[in-house]
């Protein structure tokens, strides 16, 4: 086993050399100067778009015209749209519910919370428990406050969560906001040579640091004042990122995919935070992976995809390899935490021809009963929550659903994404870098577009919505939020219109009515698009982060505080 750029690791075999490289990819078309109007549900926009970031000053962007890659490409001619395939829908989310018992050296001790948090990244910071943190808007301007700002300070972040199904909306914002002024404390300046077509892979966390992965690198920032810390460019051998794993573990040990040419994107690396150091890089297997989630235990890095693997988290040796019950079955596994969730399609003659196991990540020894999928195409899309579970399984024309789990992996009742009079509902995964869905204890929260952008409950027990609340206006946006707070429940902000400070707000679990939390200025140029930022906060409440989906522009990360 070697590093990427060909040194040996410590006490391995060496084995043979990485695939040389292919021809790079094209990158995505530059960002508009000011983030689109939030599409409507049906809309294709709405449906899918990924993730941008800007790269780092080491990767020079590839000649256009090449064939595209990255985290969400397909695999050439693999059957029935690619068993690694990225997100049907790829909305582009980074927001996945906590694993807990993730944390990182120094951090406080705090107690488990019910927190939890969808598509992208997880937040170190707690011994026993993550903290949630929600990342508030894109770039903005100092808020007017007769008392002068206080210092800024560490605040650890963790990323790191009525009516029986009718139409009608909750409760409009009515008087103007109440609560805290949160003031820019800082605001990282972008990269010398920032390229906006990199995408944002994920977001890390620790007491100390906040960590933003892109397709060319990653960048660590001190919480303090908003320095880099330090940078780990695409390491010799490889082209870019591809993935990265939804959280670390409390070692402060996290990981990602590197695509060493072809779009193959089955070679692993573990990275640690404290040391902003890569400690190994694997191949997972001699099959090619376009776009394998990822994530982080105690003692292994777990692998999703065409294959399904863990890598020993210590030096990267193979830990196991899942073998499908068939010869002629083709795998597609999705990374849940400490499990995988792992559908198949066989074509031999013994058993269902397609079936979804729970696998335990630790042992690759199943962890639940093997359920038959009976769609032809039916299978796992996403990890929208990993603990309890909650997959989003596709099914072509059948109708795609959300399965929830009870804590034995028990499957719960199926939930379509249908909904009468409108377009399905667009989630995003564990994998993916921006929120558009939380999940918290029983319900599940999502983001909507159509004619009155805003957010909706579902009850996971029964498939039916238990209330709908929006800004009350079809022009102003109302943006979900990464994770809960310490009760629970779900924050939003909340558009004012042209000029006017966003509100930021708690949603009651019960009917969807607003609390204030707080103001934040928001620059007349730029709205609180989903396609624009990362929204999460400080565990205390008091920080706010922003996390740029392209900062060549306006820099990679912002900080607020009250």
């Amino acid at each position: 086993m070697t590093q990427l750029d060909g040194a040996a690791v410590p006490g391995q075999v060496t084995p043979g050399p990485v695939a040389p490289a292919g021809p790079p990819p094209a990158q995505p078309p530059a960002p508009p100067a000011q983030p689109p109007a939030q599409p409507s549900v049906g809309s294709p926009e709405y449906a899918a778009y990924a993730p941008t970031a800007p790269g780092f000053p080491s990767q020079a962007p590839p000649p256009p015209g090449a064939a595209p890659v990255g985290p969400y490409d397909p695999v050439p001619g693999a059957p029935y749209g690619a068993p690694d395939a990225g997100q049907a829908y790829n909305p582009g989310g980074y927001a996945y519910p906590q694993q807990p018992g993730y944390a990182y050296p120094g951090a406080p001790v705090a107690p488990v919370a019910p927190k939890q948090r969808n598509p992208v990244m997880l937040w170190g910071g707690i011994i026993g428990g993550v903290l949630a943190i929600s990342i508030v808007a894109a770039l903005v301007v100092l808020l007017k406050d007769p008392k002068p700002a206080p210092a800024p300070g560490p605040d650890p972040i963790s990323t790191g969560t009525t009516d029986n199904g009718g139409t009608s909306s909750g409760p409009t914002p009515g008087p103007a906001p109440k609560g805290a002024a949160f003031n820019v404390a800082w605001s990282a300046p972008k990269p010398a040579n920032a390229d906006s077509s990199n995408q944002m892979l994920g977001v890390w966390g620790t007491d100390k640091l906040a960590v933003r992965v892109d397709s060319s690198g990653i960048r660590a920032f001190n919480l303090t004042d908003g320095k880099e810390a330090w940078t780990i460019a695409a390491p010799a051998g490889s082209k870019e990122l591809c993935t990265a794993s939804y959280g670390a573990n409390s070692k402060g040990v996290a990981a990602v995919s590197f695509n060493t040419g072809d779009s193959d994107c089955s070679t692993v690396g573990a990275v640690d935070l404290a040391q902003g150091k890569l400690l190994w890089s694997a191949k997972v297997s001699a099959d090619r992976m376009s776009s394998p989630t990822l994530s982080v235990t105690e003692n292994v890095v777990a692998v999703g995809g065409n294959t399904v693997a863990a890598l020993n988290i210590a030096n990267g040796q193979p830990a196991w390899q899942y073998q499908p019950r068939d010869k002629d079955c083709v795998l597609r596994g999705k990374a849940a935490g400490v499990q995988i969730a792992v559908s198949d399609r066989c074509y031999g003659t013994s058993g269902p021809k397609s079936q979804l196991v729970i696998v335990n990540a630790e042992t690759g020894k199943p962890a639940s009963t093997p359920i038959t999928l009976a769609g032809n195409i039916e299978e796992v899309d996403s990890v929208v929550q990993d603990k309890p579970l909650v997959l989003l399984m596709t099914n072509g024309p059948q109708g795609d659903y959300v399965l929830p789990f009870d804590k034995d992996n028990k499957p719960g009742t199926q939930m379509s994404v249908k909904e009468p009079g409108a377009d399905s509902l667009r989630l995003s995964g564990q994998d993916e870098a921006l929120t558009r869905n939380v999940v918290s204890g029983t319900t599940l929260y999502v983001q909507v577009g159509g004619g009155k952008p805003g957010i909706n409950a579902y009850d996971l027990n029964t498939g039916k919505r238990l209330w709908s609340a929006n800004s009350g206006s079809t022009s102003n946006d109302m943006r979900l939020v990464a994770g809960t707070d310490k009760d629970g429940k779900v924050r939003a902000i909340v558009d004012q219109g042209y000029n006017k400070p966003a509100r930021l707000v708690t949603l009651s679990p019960t009917d969807g009515s607003m609390s204030d939390l707080g103001t934040m200025a928001m620059p007349s140029s730029m709205g609180i698009g989903s396609s624009t930022s990362e929204y999460l906060i400080s565990d205390d409440g008091a920080a706010v982060y922003a996390f740029r989906r392209y900062s060549a522009s306006d820099g990679p990360l912002t900080k607020w505080k009250k």
